[in-house]
C-alpha cells in the first residue's frame, strides 16, 4: 500500500490472467459481455476510492487552472461524497494534473508520439492517446477495473447474495429487502438514500477495493465496443470510437447493473449525477545499475 497525499490509499495489483465478462450462466448477463481469456502484464497501484470531493478541492488548490468541482450537490453534497456530473475530458485532466503535483510522468497527450501533454488548454479534445507505460496516473482499462473488482474470484458482485437468481434479477422496480446481502455491501437502488454515499460506507472487497460496486459509475480509458473471441494480452479496447465504457453501477441503478461484468457507456462530454472515476498508476521498476 502507497498513501497519496491527495488521492488516499493506493494499493498494489500484481500483474495476472483472467476470464474477462460474464458466462451465460450468470443471471442477467448481456450480450456484450460474452468471456475472453485476458493477460495483464503491468502492475498497477488502484485507488482504494472513488475520487472525491476534497480530493478535487486539494488539487485544484495547487493547479488553480483546473475546472471548478463539477459536483452536483443535490445528489451528494458531503466532501467525502465522490466527485460526479463530471466529463471523461475532465477525469483525464484531473489525472494528468496530479502527475504533474506528485512529479509523475503524464499518461495523457494529444499525440500519438506523447509530445503534446494534455492540459487546462486543450483537455476538450477526442484526440488522446495513453502512454500505459509512463507512471503517472490515468484511468483502469477496463480489464483493469474488472481484475480488480474481481480479485481473484468469479462472482456476480463482491458479496454472494443467495436470493440473486434468473428468476429476480431483472426485478423492475427497486424493492427493499429483495436482495439483503447486497444492501449490506453497496449502495444501489433498493436502499440509495437519494444521493451517493460517502466513498468506504459500505465493505471492500478481498483486494481491499471500496466502492467497486454501486455507489456511482466509473470512467475506463477505454472506447466502447464488442470483446475479442480470442484471448488478449492487454487489451485496451478500440483505437477510435463514441462512447467510453463505464463500470461499476451506481446509486441509481438496479442490482445486475451493479455487477463486477456489467458494462455501460456513455459519450466522453456527457455529465450524470451518478458517474464518477478512480485512478490507477503503471508500476513502473528500475534498474539500480
Amino acid at each position: 500500500i502507497n498513501v497519496d497525499p491527495i488521492v488516499g490509499n493506493m494499493r498494489y495489483v500484481p500483474s495476472g490472467e483472467f476470464t474477462q465478462g460474464s458466462p451465460y450462466t450468470e443471471p442477467c448477463s448481456l450480450w456484450d459481455e460474452e468471456q475472453f481469456d485476458h493477460e495483464l502484464t503491468r502492475d498497477l497501484a488502484v485507488m482504494q476510492t472513488e475520487i472525491t470531493r476534497q480530493m478535487w478541492a486539494d488539487l485544484k488548490a495547487i493547479q488553480q487552472g483546473m475546472p471548478d468541482d463539477p459536483t452536483d450537490v443535490s445528489y451528494g453534497s458531503g466532501m467525502n461524497h465522490p466527485v460526479q456530473n463530471l466529463t471523461w475530458y475532465e477525469a483525464v485532466l484531473f489525472a494528468n494534473l496530479l502527475s504533474l503535483v506528485n512529479g509523475y510522468t503524464p499518461c495523457y497527450y494529444r499525440d500519438s508520439g506523447f509530445t503534446q501533454i494534455v492540459n487546462v488548454t486543450n483537455y476538450i479534445s477526442d484526440d488522446h492517446h495513453c502512454n500505459f507505460n509512463a507512471n503517472g496516473y490515468r484511468l483502469p482499462s477496463e480489464a483493469e477495473w474488472e481484475y480488480s473488482a474481481r480479485a481473484g474470484t468469479y462472482d456476480p458482485f463482491i458479496c454472494i447474495e443467495p436470493n440473486y437468481s434468473i428468476d429476480t434479477c431483472d426485478e423492475p422496480t427497486c424493492v427493499p429487502g429483495e436482495f439483503p446481502v447486497l444492501e449490506s455491501c453497496m449502495v444501489f437502488c433498493a436502499n440509495d438514500s437519494g444521493t451517493s454515499e460517502p466513498v468506504g460506507s459500505y465493505p471492500a472487497n478481498v483486494w481491499n477495493f471500496e466502492d467497486l460496486n454501486g455507489n456511482v459509475w466509473e470512467f475506463c480509458w477505454d472506447w466502447y465496443d464488442w470483446y475479442p473471441s480470442d484471448p488478449e494480452t492487454d487489451w485496451v479496447g478500440p483505437e477510435t470510437g463514441t462512447e467510453r465504457v463505464m463500470r461499476s453501477g451506481a446509486w441509481t441503478e438496479v442490482a445486475y447493473l451493479c455487477r463486477n461484468a456489467s458494462r455501460y457507456f456513455v459519450e466522453p462530454d456527457s455529465r450524470g449525477h451518478s458517474t464518477g472515476f478512480r485512478l490507477v498508476r503503471t508500476v513502473i521498476y528500475y534498474s539500480k545499475s
